[in-house]
């Protein structure tokens, strides 16, 4: 397997996987963000919620900048969500001085504006808590296998991949981030916002594979300089040598392992034998690393373990419904791999950091 394919297709914590049909319609993939916001009932920022269907996040908010005739940098969302699937989600339009619009006059097959509130601030990337999911996985071949497949993720969980959507059709993203970094990253063609999406996709790609290498030689078990993350947050530290107490809190999921982001660190955050390990595995990058540390991209830590939050779990007839949350900046895709043998090929969504 090559290293871009193994991006794709990293390493599972379940070996043996059923068949099923992915994404046969749109509403076999519901998403729900969950952000609980307050109407302040006054304010230059409009917001709006609103469900897709088949459109992608930027789209929309293209349409909402023209029907408001304003600059789409004005336009503002927590984050994208798939584009093959029913999703529901804010997003705000910064009008200073304006009555609220009659956005419903946009509503068409592909959206459609459901709530609009008034608030003092713009939505900011990011600031949503997490995403519900309602799968449908049709015709699944082997009910036994799945249902063991779906025990194991629910106790277990599984690695905290980032999705394939993340590289881009054909992997095209994280090609041309390569290529990009490696010749200095200077090229002027290459503008702001997608250089952000091909840093994004590199990095990506490197944690993946510091992850996959690590729960293959090692499972979850730890190493002496390990640095973890406070369940629930971002924040972490440095974990010098692991004790009882240690062990035991992530044990009950009180911390959690991580995996690195590489890029520009003033003071890294692992040591020891946990450090060694991660440069021996991305050691074959290191010319990319030394790239994104020149260009100020800061080094980054990502819980190694993802567990779905209120998994459920339904039949009907021969297709199984899944229900699960997840934090934001994980992928539904990481969960459902576990389950059937899995190929996203389309360059599709999915919820952001």
């Amino acid at each position: 397997m090559s290293h871009l394919q193994a991006a794709i297709n990293p390493v599972r914590i379940n070996a043996k996987r059923t068949q099923a049909e992915f994404k046969r319609a749109p509403e076999d993939f519901i998403v729900t963000e969950r952000l609980v916001v307050a109407d302040d009932g006054e304010g230059e920022h409009q917001w709006l919620w609103i469900r897709k269907r088949g459109a992608n996040t930027q789209f929309v908010a293209r349409q909402l900048a023209r029907f408001a005739d304003t600059s789409p940098k004005n336009v503002s969302y927590a984050g994208l969500k798939d584009r093959n699937a029913v999703t529901e989600q804010w997003f705000s339009v910064q009008l200073p001085g304006q009555d609220t619009l009659d956005w419903q006059q946009l509503n068409n097959e592909e959206f459609e504006v459901i709530k609009v509130i008034r608030r003092q601030k713009k939505l900011k990337l990011g600031l949503h808590e997490a995403n519900q999911f309602k799968i449908r996985l049709r015709d699944v071949a082997d009910k036994a296998v799945f249902e063991s497949n779906w025990n194991t993720l629910i106790t277990e969980g599984t690695l905290n991949y980032f999705g394939p959507q993340r590289f881009g059709h054909d992997q095209n993203n994280l090609t041309r981030g390569f290529e990009w970094l490696r010749a200095g990253g200077s090229n002027k063609r290459v503008k702001k916002p997608e250089q952000s999406r091909l840093l994004s996709s590199v990095r990506s790609f490197l944690f993946n594979q510091i992850a996959s290498a690590r729960y293959q030689q090692l499972g979850f078990s730890t190493l002496a300089g390990d640095c973890v993350m406070l369940a629930g947050s971002q924040s972490v530290f440095h974990v010098e040598q692991w004790d009882d107490e240690l062990k035991q809190r992530l044990a009950s999921g009180d911390i959690q392992l991580t995996a690195g982001q590489p890029g520009w660190v003033s003071k890294p955050l692992t040591s020891g034998a946990a450090e060694q390990f991660e440069a021996e595995c991305v050691s074959e990058w290191a010319d990319i690393i030394e790239c994104l540390a020149t260009k100020k991209v800061k080094a980054s830590r990502r819980a190694m373990r993802l567990k779905p939050i209120d998994p459920e779990l339904i039949w009907d007839g021969g297709d199984a419904i899944v229900s699960f949350e997840l934090p934001k900046g994980s992928f539904a895709t990481a969960c459902i791999s576990e389950l059937i043998d899995l190929s996203v090929t389309e360059n599709d969504e999915d919820s952001v950091e």
